[in-house]
Order: structure tokens, then C-alpha cells, then sequence
């Protein structure tokens, strides 16, 4: 199951690490793990199988807002509706 997409351009996968993975590296416990990994979006819909977003989001300060993607495996930029 793909979560967050694939990249227009090369078609990368941009599902990254599981989210409630990275307080487990960091030594917590499953269950502060969890609470960790609950605060993030995604997390109704995905539970447990909830990923890091491996696009790079490109923000304005003009409008405020991510105006579009980059990809981290070909570097290459396209429009914030294109995702997902």
C-alpha cells in the first residue's frame, strides 16, 4: 500500500520510514511511541502503517502555503495538486 504518492517524473516512491518507528529508535517506549505517532496526519486512516512523506515540500511566504513538491530521487518540482 502506497500512502504518500509517487513522483510524476520517475516514478519514486515517496513512502517514507513508518512514522511510529523513529521514537522506537530513539529508545521510548511502544506505548509513548504510539502517542508520538498518533499526533501526526494520517494516523485515523493509517494507524500503525502510517509514513513519512518523502517529498520535499516547497513553500511561498508570499501565499503562505506549499506551492509544490520536489522529488528527493530525480530533484525535480511539480504543482502541490499533482500529489497524493
Amino acid at each position: 500500500m502506497n500512502i504518500n504518492g509517487y513522483c510524476p517524473h520517475c516514478n519514486a516512491n515517496l513512502d517514507g520510514d513508518l512514522v511510529i518507528d523513529y521514537p522506537l529508535s530513539q529508545g521510548e517506549s511502544r506505548e509513548e511511541a504510539l502517542e508520538y505517532a498518533r499526533s501526526y496526519a494520517g494516523w485515523d486512516e493509517h494507524g500503525e502503517a502510517n509514513r513519512w512523506g518523502r517529498a520535499i515540500g516547497l513553500y511561498c511566504r508570499e501565499k503562505d502555503r506549499t506551492i509544490g513538491w520536489r522529488c528527493p530521487d530525480c530533484n525535480k518540482t511539480w504543482d502541490r495538486s499533482s500529489i497524493g
